[in-house]
């Protein structure tokens, strides 16, 4: 999948150092939702990355990586939660992030895969709670005193105006 300079690819198994580099920073873990082995080798992260996220992919920005989407808990024609990183810093609000979103949700979209989206955040984490309201999500529930589940439906998903599914 892709638009313009940005492209969604399946992650591969030589994505795993990128991957393990980008989930070395404790922000992006809590920010993505993602629960990562702890002191894990790449191979291990590899192989827990491929039995969690049902589709993954590699968010590259002019064939350079810059972050991971993927797809967890996944339900046909109902549900599937969703993680969403950008690792690299200087790729940070200047949406890439929703652009990736937006993206992945037409593919579904298109697809008829789910119908709704939810994401995990953490609740003190502003930054990713904003980044989810702002493309559409709304607060659903509180899990504890920890964690909010999101929730957005896919009608809900502006489209673009020329995106190339491939």
């Amino acid at each position: 999948m892709e638009d313009d300079n940005l492209r969604l690819r399946r992650l591969r198994f030589s994505d795993g150092p990128f991957i393990m580099n980008g989930l070395k920073d404790e922000i992006i873990v809590n920010a993505s939702g993602l629960i990562r082995p702890i002191n894990a080798s790449w191979f291990s992260l590899w192989w827990w990355m491929k039995k969690t996220f049902m589709h993954a992919y590699c968010i590259e920005c002019y064939s350079k990586p810059i972050g991971f989407i993927g797809l967890y808990d996944l339900m046909l024609g109902e549900s599937t939660e969703i993680s969403l990183a950008i690792f690299n810093k200087t790729f940070r609000r200047q949406g890439y992030g929703t652009r990736s979103f937006k993206l992945l949700a037409q593919h579904l979209q298109k697809h008829s895969v789910v119908r709704e989206m939810r994401a995990k955040v953490t609740r003190g984490n502003h930054s990713a709670l904003s980044f989810w309201r702002k493309i559409g999500f709304l607060q659903m529930v509180t899990l504890d005193a920890t964690q909010i589940i999101m929730s957005m439906h896919l009608t809900q998903v502006p489209q673009f105006k020329k995106s190339k599914f491939r």
